[in-house]
Order: structure tokens, then C-alpha cells, then sequence
């Protein structure tokens, strides 16, 4: 499953999810809210989701850091220097999730890559 967090708009989640039915979930699909990530990303490892985000903090705080690593979660933080429009979200992440889908499958878990503007990627954790 594909789940993305509240940091990235909901209306991204509802286009990507009307072409991939199945498999992507936005954070309040499963959670109230107020839910914070030390909720979420315990499940987020349990159950294998791949995580994209644009809360670029996680990687820095050590709490949230800390359950990515203690719980096996793999993250994809859209990490753009200027706040995107929704439809730069869209193709941002619609131009880079076959990759990403790759790489979560690849690589061993825990990680984070961050996702640059153009979509270039780089490993963090």
C-alpha cells in the first residue's frame, strides 16, 4: 500500500487514487486528524506501506527518526525548496512512484530517500 501523509494535499491522494483504486491511502482514510506519526508509522512498518511525505523534519527529529528505524518504515520525503502548487505535488509524484515502488522493493528497510523537485532521489537513512 501506498500511504501519504497529511502533509502531502488530500486532493493529490484522491487523483493518484482514482487511477490506483487499490493500493493508495492518505493518512485520514485510516486515522482521525489530530492522529499523530508516532501512531501511524509503527503500522506504516508493520504492514510494509510506503510512505511519502513532505514533512521534511522527520528525518531530523530524533523521535520520529527513531520509530522509522525501530519499526522498518520506508519513506519518501518530497523535499522542494519552495512550497509546490498541487499540481506540482501530482506530477512530482506521479512521474517518480514507479521508481519509488522500485526502490522501496530493493532496498532494505529502514530508509528514507528524499525526492527533489525534478525527482531526483538520495538516500538520508
Amino acid at each position: 500500500m501506498i500511504f501519504i501523509d497529511r502533509s502531502v494535499p488530500k486532493s493529490v491522494a484522491e487523483a493518484l487514487k482514482l487511477v490506483r483504486t487499490d493500493d493508495v491511502r492518505w493518512l485520514e482514510d485510516l486515522y482521525p486528524h489530530w492522529t499523530k506519526d508516532s501512531v501511524w508509522l509503527p503500522h506504516a512498518g508493520k504492514d510494509g506501506w510506503l510512505v511519502i511525505l513532505r514533512d521534511k523534519k522527520v528525518r531530523s527529529r530524533h523521535g520520529e527518526r527513531a520509530l522509522i528505524e525501530q519499526h522498518g518504515v520506508g519513506c519518501f520525503i518530497l523535499n522542494q525548496k519552495t512550497n509546490p502548487t498541487r499540481w506540482q505535488y501530482l506530477k512530482l509524484v506521479a512521474t517518480t512512484l514507479d521508481e519509488m515502488e522500485r526502490r522501496f522493493e530493493e532496498t532494505a528497510r529502514p530508509f528514507i530517500f528524499t525526492v527533489d523537485s525534478v525527482g531526483g532521489m538520495r538516500r538520508v537513512l
